[in-house]
């Protein structure tokens, strides 16, 4: 069954100390650190600082739901930026249905010698059961049974995986199967299209013996490398953290039907949060945003409380001593 869902971002200044958030945010294009935007020059040290511990937070909320609920599985939906593949391939969904597969700690901010290969475990009997079910409902899903990067090879599966699974599950206990989304370049996948793939991945995983969780990888508004990057659309990210507490989805379809300088780069990734949240189809608990210019990211976290997670060792010992009591 699919009992829990996951949605965070994944920008890399998450996973760096405070020190390197001034050098990750001057890695813009055409723009000088003074030159935009404005509220730049709000995020002091001790505002970086004050975000850090915001998503430690948001990070510690998410580890413990999946360590109540206790997975079998978790699917991570979410995109490639020319790591896995390049201009030869680039599918717009594609599900990785081997045994495991590798990437680098850090971020790509941190030299290559000072960069580790961590190993993940995949659960490929469930993720080969998803492809053929996918296919079934013609979803045209592009296959990959052996892990061979063509874009970057040097670092593995794309930082979907590789920065945000070591803090959901920092013993890297519980296999995944990654989905990914065609979400950078174009042409993309529809909002619509992202949403049905999520109706039939929670319809196809609702009839699994195996406790799945599923999570969301990426977003919400930024464009790193774009002409307007350090600017973050916090009315869409609010937006769209609003539909999903209401679980007033539908109208998350008509995102990416306009093109707007904000809907291009990595706002594209709000698609893996849609596909999760038309998975689990009730409101969602939203932990935090924070419009960070110095990200260069609306950094948002969010879940899908499990129905039937089990009590925690706290809540069973309070519950015998009240009822002792």
């Amino acid at each position: 069954m699919l009992g829990l869902g996951l949605a965070s971002s994944h920008a890399p200044a998450m996973f760096e100390p405070a020190e390197l958030w001034p050098t990750i945010y001057g890695k813009r294009p055409l723009f000088t650190m003074d030159s935009q935007p404005p509220g730049a020059k709000l995020e002091t040290p001790e505002v970086i600082n004050g975000y850090i511990q915001r998503i430690e937070a948001g990070f510690d909320t998410m580890r413990r739901q999946i360590a109540d609920y206790r997975p079998d599985a978790i699917v991570v939906v979410g995109d490639d930026q020319a790591d896995m593949f390049d201009s030869s391939n680039n599918p717009a969904i594609a599900i990785y249905t081997g045994d495991e597969l590798w990437g680098l700690d850090k971020t790509f901010y941190s030299p290559m010698e000072e960069r580790t290969k961590i190993t993940f475990k995949c659960h490929a009997p469930l993720a080969k059961h998803l492809l053929e079910e996918l296919l079934n409902r013609e979803f045209d899903m592009a296959s990959m049974a052996n892990f061979r990067p063509l874009g970057r090879p040097e670092r593995g599966v794309s930082h979907m995986v590789s920065q945000p699974m070591p803090k959901l599950d920092p013993d890297f206990a519980i296999p995944i199967i990654p989905i990914f989304l065609n979400e950078y370049f174009p042409p993309l996948p529809s909002a619509k299209r992202c949403f049905d793939l999520g109706v039939a991945i929670g319809d196809i995983l609702s009839k699994r013996p195996e406790r799945i969780a599923i999570y969301a990888s990426g977003g919400l508004s930024h464009d790193p490398f774009g002409p307007r990057a350090g600017w973050v659309d916090e009315p869409l990210d609010r937006w769209v953290l609003e539909r999903l507490e209401r679980n007033d989805i539908e109208p998350l379809k008509s995102l990416y039907t306009f093109d707007s300088d904000t809907m291009r780069g990595g706002t594209g990734e709000i698609r893996a949060w849609i596909t999760v949240a038309a998975a689990m189809n009730r409101p969602a608990k939203v932990l935090e945003y924070i419009a960070s210019h110095h990200a260069k990211c609306g950094l948002g976290f969010a879940y899908w409380p499990a129905l039937d997670s089990p009590k925690s060792v706290v809540e069973a010992a309070t519950e015998a001593l009240h009822a002792s009591g």
